[in-house]
């Protein structure tokens, strides 16, 4: 587990998080990325700053006492944590676009949809390549909202493969979780930005494609 740390300091933790671990606890009662290294690394706190949903690889910040996790979540309240992903979707969306859907999530059944009266949601991407019937993009997100990026995507009509939540067959079938990845975690003030590159499932998916 200490293979996935991208950075350690004081205050926190960058972590590449794998595909099918929880960024944090639900009521399935398994355990969770700060779990799991509050264990390893023997820390008496350790708490996510934000989240990724359960398939989806990549950066998250993890804080390691509660006066950090408060600082880090105000600058994420105040757009100062940049976070830009990968993902791979169906056809071409263009060659950079900006969707504003409005989104509200059912808690009973953890699916998100498009409502005019819901959360102001807020998705940037540019097209990195095309590769036939679908295109890698990089995306920014200007909000955090569950599922934005898949819903945003769908929405448009530019699904992410291996959605199966949000997706149509066959391109829900084709990868065997959401394309998503969290490529790139910058935090105001520091000049590095830190990086995960493509997991292996996402680079061989990509290869397949013909990226």
């Amino acid at each position: 587990m200490r293979a996935w740390i991208v950075q350690e300091e004081s205050g926190f933790l960058v972590v590449n998080k794998p595909a099918g671990v929880l960024s944090q606890k639900d009521k399935s009662g398994d355990d969770d990325l700060a779990a799991i290294l509050q264990r390893e690394l023997k820390l008496p706190f350790l708490a996510p700053v934000h989240r990724l949903d359960r398939n989806t690889s990549g950066l998250i910040l993890l804080a390691k006492n509660p006066e950090t996790a408060r600082d880090l979540t105000g600058k994420l309240k105040r757009k100062e944590i940049r976070r830009t992903y990968l993902a791979i979707v169906k056809g071409d969306p263009g060659e950079s676009g900006r969707y504003e859907y409005r989104l509200r999530k059912n808690e009973k059944t953890n699916e998100v949809f498009v409502d005019p009266k819901g959360e102001e949601a807020v998705t940037e991407f540019v097209r990195v390549e095309k590769m036939g019937n679908s295109s890698l993009v990089r995306v920014r997100l200007l909000t955090g909202r569950s599922h934005q990026i898949r819903v945003h995507f769908a929405e448009a009509g530019h699904a992410l493969l291996g959605d199966r939540k949000y997706a149509k067959k066959p391109w829900s079938e084709i990868f065997q979780r959401p394309a998503l990845h969290s490529h790139e975690l910058r935090i105001s003030g520091r000049s590095e930005a830190f990086s995960a590159p493509l997991p292996e499932d996402m680079a061989k998916l990509l290869v397949k494609l013909g990226g």
